[in-house]
C-alpha cells in the first residue's frame, strides 16, 4: 500500500513538472519576440520594470525566462544593473500565481470535464497545426491541463497519509519543526528545479491535513528561498551581469525570507483560526497562497531603500574576468533560447572580437607573444561561431534567422582578415630597401588610423573616411612603385614585396570593413523586425544540417 502511494506520488509530480515544462515553453514560443519587446518597453523605470517582471512570471509562469531575458537585455547594454534587478524582484512576486491558480482553481476543477479535455485538446493542436506558433498554443493548453492532472494525482495519493502528521501535536510555532519543514521546502525546490512544483506539493499536503497550515507556511519559506538555487547554477559560467543578477536573485529571497520568519507568528494567529472556522470555505492552499504573496511583497517594501546600495556592490563584483582582455564578454548561455535577446549579445560580442583584433594589429608583441594572442582571437572566433550556430537550432522568425546567417559570414570574415595578418607577420614579409620606405610610410599610417577608428568603436561615418584614405593610399603608392620600377630606381623584387605587403593590408581591412557593414544589416533587419512586428511573422523551425 504504502508503495503504491509513493509511487502514485512521483507520478503525479511527474505529470505537474511536465505540464508546467510544456505550459512555460509553449507560452514563451507562442509570444514569440513580442515577450522581449515588451520587456524592453516596459523596463524604462524601475518601478515599470518591477510591473514587468510580474506580468510577464505570471503571464509564462516561469521567473527563470524572465530572469533570463533581463540578463539578456543587461548584456548588450539594453537595461541598467539598477533597472535590472527590479524586473527580477517583480518576477519573484509574480512567482506567487502559480499558488494562487493551484489554490483557487487547482483543488476545485473537475478533472474529467475540464482538464482531460485540455490535454486532449492541446495535444490534437500541437501534433496536427502545421505553424510553428499554433503548435507552441497546443503545447501551453496541454501543459495547463497536465498541471491539473497532476495535481489530482498529488492529492489522490496523499487521502492514505491524511492526518498522520507525528512530529509533533503541539500546534503553533514549534523551532524544530519550523526547520524541518524549512528545509523540506528547500530540498523539493532544489531537486525537482521548480518552484512551482515544490509549491503544488506543499499545498497539497496541506489541503490535504498531512501536515499542519503553520508547518505548510514554513516549507513556503524553504521552497522560495529554493529557487535561488537555480538562479545560482545558471550563473555557473556566466557572464558577470548574469551573476550580478543571480545574486541579487538571492539576496531578494533571503530577505523575504526573514520577512516570512518574522510572520509566521501571525500564520498561527490569524491564518491558522481564520482556517479552522472554515472562512474562505475552509481551503487551507487559499491562505499559503495569501501568506505568500504578502511575505514576497513586504520584502519588496524592505528592498526599496537597499536596493540601490545592494546594485552597487553587485556592480564592484565579478569584474576580474571580465577585465581580462582576450576573452568574449557579451555571450551567456543562459539565453541562447531566446533568438531575439542572443541577437542583441551576439551583436554586441562582434563589435568587441573586432575591437579586440583591432587592438592586438595597432599594439603586436614578441613574436612568440603574438602568435599565442592570434591563436587565441582565433579561438574566440570559433567560440563565437558555435555560439552563433547553436543559436540558429532555435525557432525565430525569419528576420532574425537572416540575421545569425549574416553573423556567420561576419565570424568569416574575422577569420579571413586574421589569416592576412599572419601573413604580415612572416619574417621578411615586409620590404626594408630604404628607398621603398618613403613610399610605404603614408599607406602604413592610414592602414593604422583605420585600424585605431576600429580599435575605439569610432562612428561609421569616420570609420568610412579612413578606408577611403586607406584606398586612396593604396592606389597612390602603387601607381609609385610602378612609377620608379619603369625609371629603374626600383628592383622588380622589391616592388612585388612592397605590392604584396600593401595587397595583405588592404584586403585586412577590407575584411574588418565587410565585418561592420554586416554588422550594420544586422541593425537595420533589427529595426524591421521590430517595424513589422505587428505582422505576426511565423517562427523558423532550425534545420538538422546547421
Amino acid at each position: 500500500m504504502m508503495l503504491m502511494a509513493v509511487g502514485t506520488l512521483l507520478g503525479g509530480i511527474g505529470i505537474f513538472l511536465i505540464g508546467m515544462l510544456h505550459l512555460t515553453e509553449g507560452l514563451k514560443l507562442s509570444a514569440g519576440d513580442k515577450l522581449e519587446s515588451y520587456l524592453n518597453r516596459s523596463t524604462r523605470t524601475k518601478r515599470r520594470g518591477f510591473f514587468a517582471g510580474f506580468a510577464l512570471t505570471a503571464l509564462v509562469q516561469s521567473s527563470s525566462v524572465v530572469t533570463v531575458a533581463t540578463i539578456g537585455f543587461v548584456n548588450a547594454r539594453l537595461l541598467a544593473l539598477g533597472q535590472a534587478v527590479w524586473v527580477v524582484f517583480g518576477s519573484n512576486v509574480g512567482t506567487t500565481m502559480t499558488a494562487w491558480i493551484v489554490a483557487l482553481v487547482g483543488f476545485k476543477l473537475k478533472i474529467d470535464l475540464v482538464a482531460l479535455p485540455m490535454v486532449g485538446l492541446g495535444a490534437l493542436l500541437h501534433i496536427l497545426v502545421p505553424s510553428p506558433r499554433g503548435k507552441a498554443l497546443g503545447g501551453a493548453l496541454l501543459g495547463f491541463g497536465l498541471l491539473f492532472v497532476g495535481l489530482d494525482i498529488l492529492q489522490g495519493s496523499l487521502e492514505p497519509f491524511e492526518g498522520h502528521f507525528t512530529l509533533s501535536e503541539q500546534r503553533g510555532f514549534d523551532p524544530r519543526q519550523t526547520l524541518l519543514l524549512l528545509g523540506m521546502g528547500f530540498l523539493l525546490t532544489v531537486v525537482m528545479q521548480s518552484s512551482s512544483a515544490a509549491m503544488a506539493m506543499v499545498l497539497t499536503l496541506v489541503n490535504a491535513q498531512v501536515i499542519p497550515l503553520e508547518l505548510g507556511a514554513a516549507a513556503v519559506i524553504g521552497a522560495n528561498v529554493g529557487t535561488t538555487s537555480t538562479a545560482v547554477l545558471a550563473s555557473i559560467g556566466a557572464t558577470a551581469n548574469a551573476k550580478r543578477l543571480a545574486w541579487a536573485h538571492v539576496g531578494f529571497n533571503l530577505v523575504a525570507a526573514l520577512v516570512a520568519l518574522l510572520l509566521l507568528p501571525l500564520v498561527s494567529l490569524v491564518f491558522a483560526k481564520a482556517y479552522e472556522q472554515e472562512l474562505m470555505g475552509g481551503n487551507a492552499a487559499f491562505w499559503l497562497a495569501l501568506y505568500h504573496s504578502l511575505f514576497n511583497l513586504l520584502g519588496v517594501i524592505v528592498m526599496v531603500p537597499l536596493e540601490p546600495r545592494l546594485t552597487r556592490f553587485l556592480g564592484q563584483r565579478f569584474q576580474r574576468k571580465e577585465q581580462v582582455q582576450l576573452r568574449l564578454r557579451y555571450l551567456d548561455k543562459n539565453v541562447l533560447e531566446m533568438p531575439a535577446l542572443a541577437l542583441h549579445s551576439v551583436s554586441r560580442e562582434l563589435d568587441h572580437l573586432c575591437q579586440l583584433v583591432a587592438d592586438s594589429i595597432l599594439h603586436p608583441q614578441r613574436e612568440s607573444e603574438q602568435q599565442e594572442t592570434i591563436t587565441r582571437l582565433q579561438e574566440l572566433v570559433t567560440e563565437f561561431e558555435t555560439y552563433v550556430v547553436r543559436a540558429l537550432r532555435q525557432p525565430m522568425t525569419p528576420v532574425n534567422a537572416d540575421a545569425f546567417t549574416t553573423l556567420i559570414k561576419s565570424s568569416q570574415s574575422l577569420t579571413n582578415a586574421l589569416q592576412w595578418y599572419q601573413l604580415t607577420r612572416k619574417p621578411g614579409a615586409r620590404p626594408t630597401d630604404a628607398e621603398l620606405q618613403p613610399i610605404l610610410k603614408p599607406f602604413e599610417e592610414a592602414f593604422h588610423r583605420f585600424m585605431a577608428a576600429v580599435a575605439v568603436a569610432a562612428s561609421r561615418e569616420e570609420l568610412y573616411q579612413h578606408l577611403d584614405k586607406l584606398l586612396e593610399e593604396v592606389d597612390l603608392a602603387h601607381r609609385e612603385l610602378f612609377s620608379q620600377l619603369r625609371q629603374h630606381q626600383l628592383h622588380t623584387q622589391g616592388v612585388h614585396l612592397a605590392s604584396q605587403w600593401i595587397a595583405w593590408h588592404r584586403r585586412l581591412a577590407q575584411q574588418m570593413m565587410k565585418v561592420l557593414r554586416r554588422a550594420d544589416e544586422i541593425d537595420e533587419l533589427l529595426h524591421e523586425d521590430a517595424a513589422s512586428e505587428s505582422g505576426e511573422p511565423g517562427l523558423v523551425q532550425p534545420e538538422p544540417s546547421v
